[in-house]
Formats: structure tokens, C-alpha cells, sequence
């Protein structure tokens, strides 16, 4: 797995393979279907879209289509790396039977197939990966759905993210992202991950690396959001005081875009919880590449995952249980 976190640069600059005649949509309402490792590059594409423009985005990453959303008649972008994604398909069943206009990313599979038969635009992403290890072709694959009335050079966006991470992982790098990650990787060890963000950039990260903790290293991790953990999360430390100091790792994503008050509930939370749970603190670069920053942030966290996974003796690859559970769905 380590090779394809290597290769997180060179995929998301990756030029892809587009549907013939296609055309870059122009939309008010967007919905976005995808599950999983799928799912994430929808919500890249959320980002990026509520960042620069007041268009309507929603991610969806259950079955079907909310039936509210139906009444909206939204365009929808569905995304499956493998293009058979149960969920995401049904969701593509009912936007034929409602006669919603759709695109989708795919490798293949049935949805690349029923985009083909109703002639909509998609773009083909390569095959042969795990979703999660695709991150950078789906990132780069859903940023061709940008409407035009969002002035958006993604092609430069993307040259600068490909530069940034690959200058990171070099040899004579003056990053120390790789020593870090293992370093922080032994402290956790087999804890359980608690990750907490404080903007729309730290927070999507932070939901990355808890997906990579547990399917990477076959570990438990969970999210908060600054300052929603203030109202309930805060308190939880305080019942077994010595478990959560031997069992948790408390994480921060630090974002140089947090509110003032913000910043000072990080601070305060460390003074009232810092005794009571390892915290380790990262801190995300200043850029004007909104990109660049969720993928530093990102990067970090696949390393993370795959040096636990490597201290762990785990497999990063081994994905039975979900392939059980996707079996015994069809009956098996």
C-alpha cells in the first residue's frame, strides 16, 4: 500500500480519459453519490465548489436518491471506483426512472456501462486499484464536473498538488513527514484514534485518515468537529481517566483557516484534557491552494495508516470481512 500513498501526487495530475463530446455541466444543484473511498472525492468536490461559488452541493453515501431531492430534480454525479458499487447503483436506477440528468467517474463496471447506453458524460478513471488507493485519480477525475461559471484552473491546481507531495516524499527532502508519520505511528500504536478538525479542510482530512486507519491498519478511529465536541465530546474523558490514557490517541488537525475562537478551543482543550489522553497536534501549510492543503493533510495520514498497519503485522490490502459482508448481502 505504501507505493500507491507515494504515488498520491503523480495520480491526482494524471490526465484522464473523458466520454466522447464531453462537456463540462453547468448546474445550480448538485447531488453526489458515492460510498467509501468513491465517496471522499465527492466530498473534495463539495469543497471546492462551496469555496468558490454559492451553487447548492450535497453528498449522498446511502442507497437510492433522498426522496426531497427527487422533487429538486438536481443533476447528479455518481462515483464508484469500480463502477459497481450496490449502493451507488440504485441510486443511478432511480435517477433514470425520474429522468435526472447525470455524469459519473467509474473504472468500468455497470456504471460506466449505463453511461455509455444513455449517452452521459463520464470520466474514466484507471483500474486494478483499491478505492482508497485511488484517492488521486477520483480527485482529479471529479474535478472536470467544475461548471465553468467557476473560474477554476484545475489543470495548474493540480501540477502544484503533484509537485508539493512528490517534493515532500523525496530522499533529500527537508520534510520530515516520513520520520514524523512513524514516530507517530509506534505512539499510537494500537489505540484507538480520536481525530479532531477545525474547517471544512481539517475536518474532510480528518474523516480520510480515520477511513485509512481503519482499513489500513484494521484499527478503530473516529472524528469531531471544533467546536460541535465542545457541546457532548469533551466530557467523555472524564469517566475512566486512566483508560482513555491507555487505550485513546487524540489527534488535531491544525488549519491555519480556523476562526479565532476556534484556535482558542484547540488551546483549551489541551489544558483541560491534555492530562487525561496522549493529544498530538499537525499542522497543515498556508497556501491559497485549497487542494494542496487538503492533500498535505492527507498525505500524513495514509503514511500514518500503512506504518500502523506495518507495526501492527496487518495487511493493508486484506479487505475479507467487507467481501463477506458483500457477499452474504447477494445470499451467499
Amino acid at each position: 500500500m505504501i507505493e500507491h500513498v507515494y504515488n498520491l501526487g503523480n495520480q491526482i495530475n494524471q490526465e484522464l480519459l473523458v466520454s466522447d463530446n464531453f462537456e463540462t455541466p453547468d448546474y445550480q444543484n448538485l447531488l453526489i453519490v458515492g460510498m467509501g473511498g468513491s465517496g471522499v472525492a465527492g466530498d473534495i468536490l463539495k469543497l471546492v465548489i462551496n469555496k468558490y461559488s454559492s451553487i447548492n452541493v450535497e453528498v449522498s453515501k446511502t442507497y437510492g436518491i433522498p426522496p426531497h431531492l427527487l422533487k429538486a430534480k438536481p443533476k447528479c454525479l455518481f462515483l464508484s471506483y469500480s463502477g459497481n458499487t450496490e449502493e451507488t447503483i440504485s441510486a443511478v436506477n432511480e435517477a433514470l426512472e425520474h429522468d435526472l440528468d447525470w455524469f459519473a467517474v467509474a473504472s468500468g463496471g455497470e456504471l460506466l456501462s449505463i453511461a455509455e447506453e444513455n449517452n452521459k458524460n463520464y470520466v474514466k478513471v484507471p483500474t486494478g486499484l483499491q478505492p482508497r488507493a485511488a484517492l488521486g485519480h477520483m480527485a482529479r477525475a471529479v474535478l472536470h464536473f467544475i461548471p465553468e461559471t467557476i473560474k477554476f484552473d484545475f489543470k495548474t491546481l493540480c501540477d502544484d498538488v503533484q509537485s508539493h507531495i512528490n517534493g515532500l516524499l523525496e530522499e533529500n527532502s527537508q520534510s520530515d513527514i516520513l520520520d514524523l508519520s512513524k514516530s507517530l505511528a509506534s505512539e499510537i500504536g494500537n489505540k484507538t484514534v480520536v481525530i479532531y478538525g477545525g474547517t471544512p479542510v481539517s475536518f474532510l482530512a480528518a474523516q480520510r485518515w480515520k477511513t485509512q486507519i481503519n482499513e489500513n491498519a484494521k484499527s478503530k478511529a473516529f472524528v469531531g468537529y471544533m467546536p460541535e465536541i465542545h457541546h457532548n465530546e469533551i466530557l467523555s474523558w472524564e469517566a475512566d481517566k486512566q483508560g482513555s490514557k491507555n487505550n485513546f490517541y487524540l489527534i488535531f488537525l491544525r488549519d491555519d483557516q480556523e476562526t479565532d475562537q476556534v484556535k482558542k478551543r484547540f488551546e483549551f482543550t489541551k489544558k483541560i484534557i491534555g492530562d487525561d489522553v496522549n493529544i498530538f497536534e499537525v499542522e497543515n501549510i498556508e497556501s491559497n491552494n485549497l487542494v494542496k492543503k487538503l492533500f498535505h493533510l492527507i498525505l500524513y495520514g495514509d503514511l500514518v495508516s500503512v506504518f500502523m498497519a506495518d507495526n501492527l503485522s496487518i495487511d493493508p490490502y486484506d479487505i475479507t470481512n467487507i467481501e463477506n459482508l458483500k457477499s452474504m448481502l447477494k445470499g451467499n
